[in-house]
């Protein structure tokens, strides 16, 4: 058996009792497992489990091949989540980003380091009691920096446009239509440098998040080959309005 810390990014079900989920781990990179019976009627409390961003230990069985589906023998819950399953608005945002990882990750190998960011990043979520609108924002800016696609310099008054083609800051508007506008570029800037505790003081407008969201994405898109659309981004437009 090998024994896993799993981030549940996305899953589907699968026949009458059964689900398929989609799973990054701390050892094995994303993995695709079937787990049997979890639906069922006296299995209703591990199902619960099995939703985006919740944090699991597995032991699975280690027999796979490259690109299968891997079976479990149990999971668990790694670190019971307070406020994320029952907050409306945390559920939400978990939905949205376990989309974008699920759409972004595709690697079955070791990272130690994006694991313990993301692993991070969720109990922040979790813990968070202000500022919960704009962590999701916050969450793409920090991943695409932990990766290396965000950005080449910092903004600033003589730097005040985001050049997304080219992924920095520049002093006037590019030519091409690939760039932020200037609040959306500040915006951005405020939330690369950032702490967690400072979301609550940042004020933008609804339209604004909204529109550097949509940015942030088709960023992804070009430079880290996601596939679009987000189909949680609808949701998550409508429960922040």
């Amino acid at each position: 058996m090998v024994k896993l810390r799993g981030i549940v990014l996305h899953s589907i079900k699968y026949g009458e009792t059964s689900v398929i989920a989609y799973i990054y781990t701390d050892l094995q990179g994303r993995q695709t497992y079937i787990i049997n019976g979890v639906r069922g009627a006296t299995q209703r409390r591990k199902s619960s489990l099995i939703q985006p961003l919740f944090l699991l230990d597995i032991e699975a069985y280690p027999e796979r091949r490259r690109g299968a589906m891997c079976r479990m023998k149990e999971f668990c819950a790694n670190v019971p989540l307070q406020s994320l399953p029952f907050d409306v608005h945390k559920s939400v945002i978990a939905l949205f980003i376990g989309e974008v990882l699920y759409k972004l990750i595709r690697e079955e190998e070791q990272n130690e380091a994006l694991f313990d960011f993301l692993h991070r990043h969720i109990l922040l979520l979790d813990e968070m009691q202000h500022g919960v609108s704009g962590f999701h924002l916050y969450f793409l800016a920090q991943l695409a920096q932990h990766l290396g696609f965000l950005p080449g310099n910092a903004h600033s008054a003589e730097y005040p446009y985001f050049d997304m083609q080219n992924g920095v800051f520049v002093p006037f508007a590019p030519q091409h239509s690939a760039f932020m506008d200037k609040p959306t570029s500040a915006l951005l800037g405020m939330l690369i440098g950032a702490k967690l505790d400072d979301l609550q003081h940042i004020r933008a407008s609804r339209e604004q998040r909204n529109l550097l969201m949509r940015s942030l994405l088709d960023y992804y898109c070009t430079h880290l080959g996601m596939a679009n659309p987000i189909r949680s981004l609808a949701v998550l437009e409508e429960v922040f309005a």
